[in-house]
């Protein structure tokens, strides 16, 4: 048996915290929460000391791409056109990353044939630290549709069934598909001038057949979708999360409320972050791309705090930046939203949506002792999630920093 003594503890982001708690840890699970006046440690018992700090649940981060990082500061396209031992030696040191700034739990999107699911197994047979990972196997696209780079086209409803169905035979945990947005040419520009759009890459009958097949065996839905008809399509027909919906309008509120979908990887930090969004990028010097980012980052701004009031569930997310949630936590209170909703956004609500509530997302008895501890209280100012100094995954710390 362990015990964890935290200064404070922050078991759910809506629940008061609980100064000078303990938490007891039985194997790779969570025991008995509380004050450490009703918590008796035995005096033998082991005991990690982080009574200096708050802790909470570890982060949730489900929209990353294992083997691409903005930190190398190349176009996306080009992650795809190094070695593969390459590719893979660099992807384990995103997880790595992603794991020290407290994220254990993660969804991969997109990425080489193979990658994703070959990392989970790794993951779950213990020959890699790292966090633990749902895989969509193969990312999915018409043949005109953006992302050449990252999916894999799949053209008509029977293409699709069957594409998805022998992604679900490799192991898929989710079905990913880009839904909107298309290009017109091979260069990078051409991507970017595909992209930030409402315009429909596959058409409504090819995503209610998508979507029906991959439910109908047990696999949920996520869709690159912008915003436009085709992330309504998407939303109709019940896909469980929506990835990114910058283009988001008043009536995609409601929609997303009344259809109970997720609203994933709004990709806040992108929009304003000025160190790592799309300023810090060599496309910002493009006129044309400066305005479509605009009208996107002025609706998100607009939309996304309305969303979240009518009750719409969001996950935050890194997507193609590694080890940098607490950047999006950050942008989402700059839009007026409380920390907690923030804290939310990247542990319970992440939770939910890859079907782990049961597992991971707070500090419950029962829950697997997935647990971080930071420097001062995201509660109050929620960049203290930047300074995370313990993480522990199912009961065995995987990150320490002294204190």
């Amino acid at each position: 048996m362990t015990y964890l003594k935290a200064g404070l503890l922050i078991n759910h982001p809506d629940a008061s915290p609980i100064s000078d708690a303990v938490v007891e840890i039985k194997g790779e699970r969570i025991g008995r929460v509380g004050a450490a006046d009703e918590i008796r440690i035995p005096p033998d018992a082991d005991v990690i000391d982080q009574s200096s700090r708050t802790v909470m649940a570890a982060l949730v981060d489900p929209h990353t791409h294992i083997t691409i990082n903005n930190a190398y500061g190349i176009p996306l396209s080009e992650h795809f056109e190094i070695p593969y031992t390459t590719a893979v030696l660099r992807g384990a040191d995103n997880l790595r990353q992603d794991l020290e700034t407290g994220v254990t739990t993660m969804r991969a999107c997109g990425d080489r044939i193979g990658i994703e699911g070959q990392f989970r197994d790794a993951i779950e047979r213990g020959e890699l630290v790292a966090p633990r990972i749902q895989a969509c196997v193969r990312a999915l696209r018409p043949s005109h549709g953006t992302a050449p780079f990252i999916a894999f086209p799949a053209d008509g409803p029977e293409e699709l069934k069957r594409k998805i169905g022998e992604n679900i035979n490799d192991g898929a945990d989710w079905t990913k598909l880009f839904v909107t947005n298309v290009r017109d040419g091979e260069t990078y520009e051409d991507y970017l001038r595909g992209d930030l759009t409402d315009v429909a890459a596959y058409s409504k009958v090819e995503i209610e057949t998508a979507i029906k097949f991959s439910q109908d065996r047990g696999v949920p839905v996520c869709a690159h979708a912008i915003g436009g008809d085709a992330m309504r399509w998407a939303m109709e027909a019940g896909i469980e999360s929506v990835e990114h919906a910058n283009l988001l309008t008043e009536q995609d509120v409601d929609l997303f409320v009344k259809s109970g979908a997720y609203l994933s990887d709004p990709n806040l930090q992108l929009f304003f972050d000025a160190d790592t969004g799309f300023e810090s990028f060599e496309s910002w010097a493009w006129h044309w791309w400066r305005e479509r980012v605009g009208v996107a980052r002025e609706l998100t701004a607009k939309w996304l705090p309305e969303a979240v009031r009518a009750g719409v569930k969001v996950c935050l997310a890194t997507d193609s930046t590694h080890a940098t949630l607490w950047r999006d936590a950050k942008c989402f209170v700059g839009l007026g939203l409380p920390e907690s909703e923030a804290l939310k956004a990247v542990t319970v609500n992440g939770a939910e949506m890859l079907g782990l509530a049961d597992q991971v997302g707070d500090v419950v008895r029962g829950k697997l002792a997935d647990l971080i501890a930071v420097d001062g209280n995201p509660l109050e100012e929620i960049t203290s999630l930047r300074d995370v100094r313990m993480v522990m995954k199912e009961g065995t710390i995987v990150h320490r920093e002294a204190a």
